[in-house]
């Protein structure tokens, strides 16, 4: 039931089809498949009445009798919805160039988080792959605020965080980019220098990967002892996540 719970409120009140559900909660349907669902909707109906909110779960005819179901909900309501709602605002602020507002708003989104979603949860494949799709927006809004704060002038004390955001996932270069900017724009070059040896011995050693174009190019900023470069550098950092949380 919590699988169901989960995929439909994922969908933010958009009908899903019994076909698409069931794709949701097993890896292969049963044939008896089509009459769980309808139990574990049942059931999910007899929550939400205890709750006073029977008429949330709406059940959908369609032709050929094969129907679906929506469950509308205000975005506030979801802690979800509404942390990838200001994960993209806090990104579009950062496009925009204004560090405080996304400061915020990417705060506001983390003080939503509560670990990682789906636990405990019947689910496919293809629903647990939505799930992980929250693990990497919450990584990259944990990036995105460190990159608001440092255009905000903060530098050595966001060291922390960024290495633990590195224990979590060391092939992640925005971090990399940012240890080195860190250390850099706080005064340690000889960090820096070290961040990026660290940098190229887990990417390249352990993992296998290249250093991109635009660490390199932070890398020899770095050397060259070029505020301004250190300071403005951009390293990728890729957004799909935000994408496929929808």
């Amino acid at each position: 039931m919590r699988g169901l719970l989960a995929a439909l409120l994922l969908e933010e009140g958009r009908s899903v089809p019994m076909e698409q559900l069931m794709r949701y909660l097993w890896e292969d349907p049963p044939g008896s498949a089509r009459k769980n669902l309808r139990l574990h909707v049942a059931r999910l109906r007899g929550q939400l009445a205890a709750l006073g909110l029977r008429d949330r779960l709406i059940t959908l005819r369609g032709g050929g009798g094969e129907g679906g179901y929506r469950l509308p909900a205000m975005a506030e309501e979801v802690d979800a919805v509404m942390f990838r709602r200001l994960a993209a605002e806090g990104f579009a602020r950062l496009r925009a160039r204004e560090p405080h507002e996304a400061e915020e708003a990417l705060t506001g989104a983390l003080r939503l988080w509560q670990g990682p979603i789906g636990q405990d949860c019947t689910a496919s494949e293809l629903l647990r792959s939505r799930f992980t799709a929250f693990g990497e927006l919450h990584l990259t809004v944990r990036e995105r605020l460190v990159e608001a704060r440092l255009g905000l002038g903060r530098t050595m004390d966001l060291i922390p965080e960024i290495l633990e955001v590195l224990a979590d996932a060391p092939f992640r270069e925005t971090s990399w980019a940012h240890l080195m900017r860190a250390y850099y724009l706080g005064g340690d070059v000889a960090g820096a220098i070290s961040a990026w040896g660290r940098a190229t011995t887990v990417l390249g050693d352990q993992l296998g990967l290249d250093p991109s174009a635009e660490l390199h190019e932070l890398h020899l900023a770095v050397l060259r002892r070029d505020d301004d470069a250190v300071r403005g550098a951009v390293v990728p950092q890729p957004e799909a996540a935000l994408w496929l949380v929808r």
